[in-house]
């Protein structure tokens, strides 16, 4: 495709680059879509590109692009009460508000709730997510204000379900997956087989850049019409002027005061700007962002802590407004710009190091704990010429991680992540291990820092093992959570 207007200007995204090192923003992949092809794509070592990553909340508007098959399939109507596809599992009979509650009002976060619930707390029920939203009042007339809630687009999934008789992720696997040739992706399920609406989707970033250009193209793709006509137009206008997520307070998202600062309003299940810029979000800095008036789509996926991922959708309109901009990539100082940052493609690329040096080479021993915060019941530890195997014992079970000493060693672990994993637990996680040693102090001696690269996820756990008299204690910390990021440590004595 030939282009008159150039499709970058790079001042402003080498600016970005550089505003989110110095804030500690851990970008784990940018891509740039513009005029029909990817300008920029850049990856940070170790989330290869062909590596799946969880998207967490930018989930919610591929369940509300369910809702549109579904509306356009004639299965539903966005005007249908609420409570008329769950006859049977009401707690009682149902109050005026929650019977006013339309399938609309679900789309645009307008339930009337008081609160917000987060998957970081409903992850953790061993029952059916939607129960969770049926029994938490609804006190106000719905339509009326804005309360974010991952429980709420967990019910659109639940209702798409009921009609179509199949979970979200099988719906929608030959209308949008299948077309757009995303085929490696994974979807987790609630306890009653609900796929989970508010977050839990896993793809490709360059799937999730697909995504954004199948809505810049006004649902068209490779000349076929594959989202229903007008969707995009409906699911990214403004149905809610202003609209902030809320204040999480540790277990549910709280209204935010009346003077919190608001930059975007919400469409269905769509950040979006009144001037047209509209984006799937996720915490952490999961970003599917769409510029119909610049013909630009802009991904990112990344590792960002509680005090910047908020700032990231303002960050990224603000300079793509300047980089899509005409005649922003015609000077020449420009040209030096566009080299800093293909030098920092090329330098996101390098592997963290990790020391060679060995110890305590033949030492396999096995510690055992009493109760704690981290779970750990038994740790064995073998060290060998050139790694360390650690044996975790935890209420999941026995998990076998290895770690290269001087190089990275990839494999899957089962290991219980949840309580520093904004709840997630995977079955198998795919890990990228590490292990450097490290002089102790007092009564510590010899001192083993691990370091768990979660490859499919925004999540680096780093433990740190001090070895000393018959003894071991763990600490263990994560780079981002929605809780706490370290937990207490936990004390092992060695066995027999």
């Amino acid at each position: 495709m030939t282009n008159e207007a150039p499709a970058l200007g790079m001042r402003p995204i080498h600016t970005l680059l550089r505003d989110l090192s110095a804030r500690g923003m851990r970008l784990h992949s940018l891509l740039v879509h513009r005029h029909g092809r990817t300008v920029l794509d850049l990856w940070q070592w170790p989330h290869e590109p062909d590596l799946k990553h969880k998207t967490h909340s930018a989930t919610k508007s591929f369940t509300g692009t369910a809702v549109g098959f579904a509306e356009a399939e004639g299965l539903l109507r966005l005007d249908d009460p609420v409570v008329s596809f769950f006859a049977g599992r009401l707690p009682g009979p149902p109050g005026e508000n929650l019977s006013r509650m339309r399938v609309r009002d679900l789309l645009t976060m307008q339930t009337g709730h008081g609160r917000g619930l987060s998957g970081a707390t409903t992850r953790l029920r061993p029952t059916g997510w939607v129960g969770e939203f049926l029994d938490e009042p609804v006190r106000q007339a719905p339509g009326l204000s804005f309360q974010y809630s991952s429980t709420t687009s967990h019910v659109l999934s639940a209702i798409v379900q009921q009609v179509s008789g199949v979970p979200v992720d099988e719906y929608l696997r030959p209308r949008l997956f299948e077309p757009l040739g995303i085929t490696d992706f994974a979807w987790e399920h609630d306890p009653e087989g609900v796929a989970s609406g508010g977050n839990g989707l896993s793809l490709r970033p360059r799937d999730l850049l697909s995504f954004g250009v199948l809505h810049l193209q006004d649902g068209m793709w490779q000349g076929r019409r594959v989202l229903p006509a007008g969707w995009p137009q409906k699911a990214s206008a403004l149905h809610v002027l202003k609209a902030v997520s809320g204040r999480w307070n540790g277990s549910e998202l709280l209204p935010p005061p009346e003077d919190a600062p608001v930059d975007s309003g919400y469409g269905y299940q769509f950040w979006t700007t009144d001037d047209g810029i509209y984006n799937a979000s996720g915490i952490f800095g999961q970003e599917c962002m769409v510029f119909p008036r610049h013909g630009g789509v802009v991904v990112v996926t990344g590792a960002m802590g509680d005090g910047s991922y908020h700032d990231l959708p303002a960050m990224l309109r603000t300079a793509f407004r300047a980089s899509f901009g005409d005649g922003a990539a015609d000077d020449a100082q420009d040209a030096g710009e566009g080299a800093a940052v293909r030098r920092w493609v090329r330098g996101a690329r390098d592997p963290e190091r990790l020391d060679p040096s060995v110890r305590r080479v033949g030492l396999h021993e096995t510690y055992d704990f009493e109760a704690n915060e981290q779970g750990v019941r038994s740790l064995s530890v073998e060290v060998r010429a050139d790694s360390v195997l650690l044996v975790v014992e935890d209420e999941r079970g026995r998990h076998t991680i290895e770690h290269g000493v001087g190089h990275w060693v990839r494999q899957r672990t089962g290991v219980s992540t949840w309580r520093l994993h904004h709840s997630y637990q995977e079955e198998s996680a795919l890990v990228l291990a590490g292990a450097q040693w490290s002089d102790g102090e007092g009564a510590d001696g010899d001192v083993l820092s691990a370091t768990w690269h979660f490859l499919e996820s925004p999540f680096i756990d780093r433990l740190v093992l001090r070895f000393g008299d018959g003894r071991v204690s763990v600490e263990r910390a994560v780079n981002v959570n929605s809780g706490p990021t370290r937990l207490p440590s936990a004390h092992g004595v060695r066995r027999g």
